[in-house]
């Protein structure tokens, strides 16, 4: 197995063809990468003549805007109610995953996605037992010119470990001939032990067939391979230390600009390639220049003169020569080239990047008006809007593949939830209208009629005098809530659904439109309609209807009376209610 790993890895550092005259090299690239971000020459830091190299790196401001531009949050990730399905089972599964997701430290891993995708333009997550991963692209391999890493005849990932480590996962995971490798490790000098963790197709040789694998193995160090010790007992393939069948890999990829034939997409580093090499060149041709223009040099023609002005004369010294003595000019007389080109390849680097200054938060230049610095903003948001669409797909395929069922796993068991704060009205809502229909059809059992609309009100009010003090709810979820939740979620990562002014448009719309037809809360259709409009705007019909404070309908039986005559008709309903109207433990 070992001498298949060693071909693809041998494959993986050969340059593909994407055009006839262009060659491309996935593990080059991401090495460049790095080293540009980290403002580091690949030949090193000193040029042949001994001079120190500068690096006047314009790649990490960049990639940080980019950052910025396109950072998520988990609270941007918001479901919304598909059809058909239960709003409130949706309301407390939001509540839930959230739960989940700050224990998962999902947020990190949504902040590791905005930092790395600039750099290399690919980000690679690995989701194992529910744990979210990056992985590090200096040690993935794929093949180079596969679309998508579903179509890769290979995935591979070097892991390396300390003795210590790998003793330990090892014990966790149950590997085989772990001791075999620490042995064969503790023979040579390896500080690490190296193994791959290879996902593909592998030919059974006994069938002839192939299925998809998790392959573990173990290389042999070195150091040992070129030695009469590699002849123990560990051959010349490595040692297998699992192995087993899967569906398919545990990866999930996100990219922002892809190009038809290579699978690594294209980051903001790379793009600045061509800018980054030009400005360093500028940079240290005028830093040399400066060495030179800064050197105090004289000429004569005479040979008897001092060949050292500064060592050899002291201040107030005579010289006398036979000809004149005069100083040379090495003046550098190109600082204006200089500084136009780089203007020149700076702008070339904002227009590629769209890092212009009202993105980098700067002051936009005198004069410019408000709309036009607005519009200009609006149109450069609409690029990175792109991106994070990219994350979103990415995000949408992790949850909906490896976070709900994960997710279903720990919370469709009966478990408690506690909700508080701003969440506390709503459910309050809920319990109102739960325990008043439950009154109501218990009404009907016991007097065989039909309760009035006065009774009905006084049971909601008396419900919401009970709870309207409480500062936290304790709710039990039963066993089995969110078995077939994914059929009622749609998941909508995008920018524009937390856009404050959007959402304040959105409520001051909803306001005027509730004033104009109030029974836009009451009708079944209208608000069907009128809920779907506002999730569209980023507002969930459960928030707003929560807020809205519904006057108890008066009943068309009773009399309007005066105001004192209102104590007394309370009087009078309160008998029409026997004990245990509230109470009994709150369940979903």
């Amino acid at each position: 197995m070992l001498e298949i790993i060693q071909k693809e890895l041998q494959e993986f550092k050969d340059k593909i063809t994407i055009l006839d005259t262009w060659k491309f090299n996935q593990k080059e690239t991401i090495e460049r990468c790095m080293l540009y971000y980290n403002s580091r020459f690949a030949s090193g830091e000193y040029d042949d003549k001994g001079f120190k190299k500068y690096f006047y790196n314009i790649v990490r401001s960049a990639c940080g805007t980019t950052t910025k531009a396109i950072d998520l949050d988990t609270k941007d990730i918001n479901l919304l109610n598909a059809d058909g399905g239960n709003p409130w089972k949706l309301w407390f599964y939001q509540r839930d995953l959230k739960y989940w997701m700050k224990k998962k430290e999902f947020g990190k891993r949504l902040n590791d996605i905005s930092d790395e995708l600039p750099k290399y333009g690919t980000v690679v997550l690995k989701v194992v037992g529910g744990e979210i991963s990056i992985v590090d692209l200096r040690t993935f391999i794929c093949e180079q010119n596969a679309d998508t890493l579903d179509l890769s005849n290979y995935i591979i990932e070097q892991h390396y470990y300390t003795k210590t480590e790998f003793r330990k996962i090892a014990k966790e995971k149950g590997w085989e001939n772990a001791e075999k490798i620490i042995k064969a490790y503790d023979k040579g000098k390896s500080q690490y032990i190296r193994v791959f963790e290879r996902y593909g197709e592998v030919k059974d040789e006994e069938t002839g067939l192939s299925d998809y694998k998790m392959v573990l193995v173990a290389d042999i160090p070195r150091d040992l391979k070129t030695s009469n010790e590699s002849r123990f007992e560990i051959g010349n393939e490595g040692i297998i230390l699992a192995s087993e069948l899967r569906d398919r890999h545990p990866y999930i990829e996100i990219h922002t600009d892809k190009i038809r034939g290579r699978w690594l997409g294209v980051g903001v580093i790379e793009t600045l390639f061509d800018p980054q090499t030009r400005l360093n060149e500028l940079t240290n041709q005028e830093v040399i220049s400066s060495y030179y223009s800064s050197l105090n040099l004289w000429q004569t023609r005479d040979i008897g003169v001092v060949r050292n002005l500064l060592t050899d004369t002291d201040s107030g010294d005579v010289v006398q020569i036979d000809d004149e003595l005069k100083k040379i000019d090495v003046a550098d007389r190109n600082l204006s080239n200089y500084i136009s080109e780089r203007q020149k390849w700076e702008e070339n680097a904002r227009q590629q990047t769209f890092s212009y200054d009202v993105i980098r938060g700067e002051r936009p230049p005198a004069g410019t008006p408000l709309g036009s610095a607005q519009l200009s903003f609006a149109m450069t948001m609409s690029f990175f809007d792109h991106m994070r669409e990219n994350i979103a797909l990415g995000l949408k395929s992790m949850l909906y593949n490896y976070v709900f069922p994960e997710f279903k796993k720990s919370c469709n068991k009966e478990h408690m939830i506690r909700i508080a704060g701003k969440d506390l009205s709503k459910l309050n809502k809920m319990i109102i209208e739960t325990n008043a229909h439950s009154k109501f059809f218990e009404y009907i059992r016991e007097k065989e009629k039909l309760p009035s609309q006065d009774f009905i009100n006084l049971i909601k009010s008396v419900e919401e005098e009970r709870i309207k003090n409480n500062k936290e709810v304790m709710l039990k979820i039963p066993e089995g809530f969110y078995e077939d939740v994914e059929y009622d979620v749609d998941i909508v990562i995008v920018g524009e659904g937390r856009d404050t002014r959007v959402i304040a448009q959105t409520l001051y719309a909803a306001l005027q439109a509730i004033t104009v037809d109030p029974t836009l809360m009451t009708d079944p259709m209208k608000k069907k309609v009128f809920g779907e409009w506002l999730e569209q705007g980023g507002v969930s019909l459960i928030d707003l209807e929560a807020e809205i404070y519904q006057e108890p309908e008066a009943s068309p039986m009773v009399e309007a009376r005066g105001a004192g005559g209102g104590v007394g008709a309370m009087a009078d309903m309160a008998g029409q209610l026997e004990p245990n109207v509230i109470g009994g433990e709150q369940v979903i």
